[in-house]
């Protein structure tokens, strides 16, 4: 008899094409939502630390401008009052530089600038020509090269206006030199000498800059003294003087530096400014580690939750994959199980009309004697085919179970599997352990077992008619592991096909040319129906199926 003619397949198959689809693009769809979120998520505290780092580096500028806005102020007023201080003697009408130091004149300056802490390295009387006067102290250096060469001597004697500068090139020390008037015209001058590094300059390298800057109208570098180890030079000059109107970042000897500059108010001397920088790398490093550390957390943060999510998701997008499967699973089986029935319902009715008919035959002959145990066998296994549909394709009701032994269920299937033809020619050897109770289906068990040794049976004639099994063999036993029983059903018969393993236990799936592929799945389904496990295994040379069933709390 051909197998039952399949469902019509073109509106199901399409069906479930369009459900594997539509499952493909809601995994894509996820996948995408989540790459986008993780973006999102990281972008955000990576944001967040470009905006704290400009904040930093912006409160960083306005707290360099202050500070540059007070040091200038503090250091007018000093260089001020310093100017005040010289210019009042040398407005005193008794003090004439050209004439050489009087009694009277030297008393006067001696009272005013001897030891005097206003100038560090000290105060000088010259003349117009460059001649030294007066001094405290009076060993005090000049320099080396003429006075009347030097470019604030020149521009004191030409203008007669007060200078502050160096003392001579770009060494210190710094000067403040006053113009002596007779007949309104300079006739001398006063020069006070002070050293920063002798006695700091009122907020210069104060208030913790890096470095502080003082520069003259003409850009030339006034402080510190000595000069900074890069070479200055009018464009380094131009950019730190640039600062005064917008503070912000200064490369300085390969070094990135933050810097602000204010313009020193001195009426006397104009367009000096002074400059405080500090090491960008170093000051931000700080709030750069800090941010980082915040980012980083924030990140992992983000990431972990992330990785739970995507997780999760996946976690569920997987069940509801099952879930379909499932359904998909549940509808095919009750489309093919409503189909089987129907065919089993003809079988085994025109099956009744021929064993009927069969039973009154008598042989007539020798040929009649074999031709009639051959159909009544045939008969026998399309009835068992046509019971196995009926099974598979009715409504599955709940076991009615009750205390059982084990061995006499095996038994009982035996007993049905003897009667097969191909039983002649197959042993089957047993050993079944007595005493091993189950609370059970007695009806189902048997159908399970019975499946599992007719399955065996038939697999080793097979065997045995294509040459691959000589003398095949069946072994049943029965036995007891902790609180399991536990029936093994072996043969020699080479073993399941290997392409079919993987669908084993699925309905219709053999590769017997007798065979319907349901004895398996029904088994499976009856033994996990009272909490046991059904599996395979495949041997060197035949297969091993284990049945193993919980027993009774009192056996």
């Amino acid at each position: 008899m051909s197998r039952p003619p399949p469902l019509p397949g073109p509106s199901l198959s399409s069906a479930l094409g369009e459900l594997a689809r539509t499952q493909q693009r809601a995994g894509r769809s996820a996948t995408v939502g989540l790459a986008l979120l993780g973006v999102v998520a990281l972008a955000s505290p990576l944001l967040g630390y470009r905006e704290d780092l400009q904040n930093a580096r912006e409160e960083e500028l306005a707290s360099l401008s202050s500070q540059a806005q007070v040091q200038a102020e503090a250091l007018g007023v000093h260089l001020g009052l310093l100017e005040a201080e010289l210019r009042r003697l040398a407005e005193h009408p008794q003090l004439i530089p050209e004439d050489g130091p009087s009694g009277m004149e030297q008393a006067m300056l001696d009272s005013a600038f001897r030891h005097s802490p206003l100038f560090s390295e000290g105060v000088a009387l010259l003349t117009a020509s460059g001649r030294r006067v007066w001094s405290d102290p009076p060993q005090m250096p000049l320099g080396a090269s003429p006075l009347t060469q030097r470019t604030w001597f020149r521009r004191v004697l030409e203008e007669g206006v007060s200078e502050i500068h160096l003392l001579e090139g770009t060494d210190g020390p710094l000067v403040v030199a006053v113009p002596v008037r007779h007949g309104g015209k300079v006739t001398g001058m006063l020069v006070g000498e002070l050293r920063a590094g002798a006695r700091p300059l009122p907020g210069v390298r104060s208030g913790g800059a890096d470095m502080s800057l003082l520069l003259e109208e003409q850009g030339q570098l006034l402080l510190p003294v000595p000069s900074p180890r890069f070479q200055w030079n009018a464009e380094r000059a131009a950019r730190v003087r640039a600062l005064a109107d917008a503070p912000g970042p200064i490369v300085l000897d390969n070094t990135r530096m933050l810097g602000a500059a204010a313009r020193v108010p001195l009426k006397s001397v104009n367009g000096m400014i002074l400059a405080v920088l500090e090491d960008e790398e170093r000051d931000i490093a700080r709030l750069r580690r800090r941010f980082l550390g915040q980012l980083f957390f924030h990140m992992a943060l983000l990431g972990s939750t992330l990785l739970l999510f995507t997780f999760l998701l996946r976690r569920s997008y997987r069940s509801l994959l099952a879930a379909e499967e499932r359904l998909r699973h549940q509808e095919t089986m009750a489309a093919l199980g409503a189909a089987s029935q129907l065919i089993a319902h003809e079988v085994k009715n025109a099956l009744n009309g021929i064993q009927a008919a069969l039973s009154l035959m008598k042989p007539a002959a020798s040929a009649g004697e074999v031709a009639l145990p051959a159909l009544r066998s045939q008969i026998q296994r399309l009835g068992h085919l046509a019971r196995s549909l009926l099974s598979f394709g009715a409504p599955r009701a709940a076991p009615a179970r009750r205390s059982c032994e084990l061995r006499l269920l095996v038994e009982e299937a035996l007993q049905s599997v003897r009667l097969l033809p191909e039983a002649e020619d197959v042993p089957v050897e047993m050993t079944l352990a007595e005493g091993l109770n189950v609370h059970a289906d007695p009806a189902l068990l048997v159908s399970a077992i019975d499946n599992l040794v007719r399955n065996a049976v038939e697999a080793g004639a097979v065997a045995r008619d294509t040459g691959l099994r000589p003398a095949p063999w069946v072994r049943v036993s029965l036995a007891r592991e902790d609180n399991e029983a536990v029936l093994r059903v072996e043969d020699n018969a080479g073993g399941v096909d290997p392409d079919l393993e993987p669908r084993l236990w699925e309905p219709f799936a053999t590769a017997r040319a007798k065979g319907v592929g349901l004895g398996l799945p029904m088994a499976r389904t009856a033994v996990e129906s009272h909490g046991g496990h059904l599996t395979y295994t495949r041997l060197p040379d035949g297969s091993r199926f284990t049945l193993r069933l919980p027993l009774e709390s009192n056996s």
